[in-house]
């Protein structure tokens, strides 16, 4: 305990070190801002998720297991909290925004308020898709910030904001979906993030690979404490986190001017980099229409099954460190495979393209062969976990 508080003091005075002007000043000249920017998201990241721990324990504010999820202890929420304050901190002390950045973000900052309000207390599926829908549309008219490479009429127009509220919306409750084990929300996250952050860094748009920058090192402050061989996490996410992280991801996407001279590179670049999470959210959402699990929107929204990727590969008996690999190598190809269209070389782009359908003909078995299936006995199949699974019940 004593070399928790002492570590803890140190990170703190680091952090007081960092804001000092003339340091942050230092990092600017020398070209090495975004290093500052990581550096200082990561340590706050990493210093305030205890501390939100602690604040979410004395609140109460906790997970606690039930049919449908698989941790086997309560477990403290609001580690979003820290993700948003370090991303928030490091963006403000960055100082420079494009237009439309500190809208994005204002609509962030109410995402991340919804999604820790229903951490306190659950709000209905319903109220929480329409909110979102609400702050999406404020985001593209106030920011100006919407799709523009399927044309510049006025329909195309129209059809370009009702791509980018249902691409805004569709990420945020995507990457909610995924915060569903330990690590894999945040690992999927700083994915994303790394690979936006290097499309504008070579587009020359340093604002926006900034931004990508912030939401990185938050992830990657928040990560250690999330995401813990041999043990489970000491707390997690919440959906203030996970839906703060996609809508702010889904944002960026949209803001970026990924090609100058291609639209389909435009386009595809970040449908191919949310690849994972996108193919998850369409083909789960199908798969319960087909099997009619849901029978209309209403209980579409509502419906919650152990059919996401995640569970599947869980039903086919890897261990959960292992799925959080498995899924993050699939988007680490998925991103390599946006980085290869970007160059517009013909042959590499359908290169780029083929690798991209034969990871989706992957998932696609891994969905078919990891569902769960239900005996005539009615009797769930019963999975033998391995022993970095066993976790103990026990209070915290």
């Amino acid at each position: 305990m004593a070399l928790k508080i002492v570590w803890q003091i140190f990170l703190g005075l680091f952090l007081l070190f960092m804001l000092h002007p003339s340091i942050r000043l230092f990092y600017f000249e020398a070209g090495l801002r975004w290093q500052y920017i990581f550096i200082f998201s990561f340590i706050s990241a990493y210093f305030m998720t205890p501390l939100f721990r602690s604040l979410a324990i004395q609140l109460n504010v906790l997970d606690r297991p039930n049919s449908r999820k698989i941790h086997d202890k309560p477990t403290p929420l609001l580690g979003g909290a820290a993700v948003y304050v370090a991303f928030t901190s490091a963006i403000l002390l960055n100082g420079i925004f494009l237009p439309g950045m500190k809208v994005l973000l204002l609509g962030g900052t109410l995402i991340f308020v919804m999604g820790l309000m229903d951490d306190v207390s659950p709000l209905p599926a319903i109220v929480k898709f329409f909110t979102q829908i609400l702050i999406a549309f404020l985001v593209v008219f106030l920011g100006d910030i919407h799709i523009t490479s399927v044309g510049g009429g006025a329909w195309e127009n129209l059809l370009g904001i009702i791509l980018t509220v249902l691409w805004i919306v569709g990420l945020t409750n995507a990457m909610n979906f995924f915060d569903g084990m330990d690590g894999l929300a945040s690992a999927v996250s700083m994915i994303v993030s790394f690979f936006l952050g290097i499309l504008a860094f070579n587009t020359d748009q340093p604002a926006l690979g900034w931004f990508a920058i912030a939401l990185l090192g938050s992830c990657a402050g928040f990560m250690p404490h999330n995401f813990r061989f041999g043990r489970s996490a000491r707390l997690f996410l919440g959906d203030g986190g996970s839906t703060f992280l996609g809508f702010m991801l889904a944002g960026l996407a949209v803001m970026g001017t990924w090609s100058e001279s291609s639209q389909f590179v435009s386009l595809a670049s970040p449908v191919l980099i949310f690849g994972v999470l996108i193919f998850d959210m369409a083909y789960v959402n199908l798969s319960r229409i087909k099997n009619r699990q849901a029978r209309n929107f209403s209980e579409l929204l509502n419906c919650v099954n152990k059919d996401h990727l995640h569970h599947r590969l869980l039903f086919l008996g890897f261990a959960r460190k292992e799925v959080v690999f498995i899924i993050s190598t699939l988007c680490v190809c998925f991103g390599v495979s946006a980085l290869i269209i970007m160059r517009q070389d013909f042959i590499e782009a359908l290169l780029g393209l083929f690798q991209a359908l034969l990871i989706i003909g992957l998932i696609v078995t891994l969905m078919l062969k990891g569902r769960e299936r239900v005996p005539k006995g009615g009797e769930r199949r019963v999975m033998q976990r391995r022993r970095e699974d066993r976790i103990p019940r026990q209070d915290i």
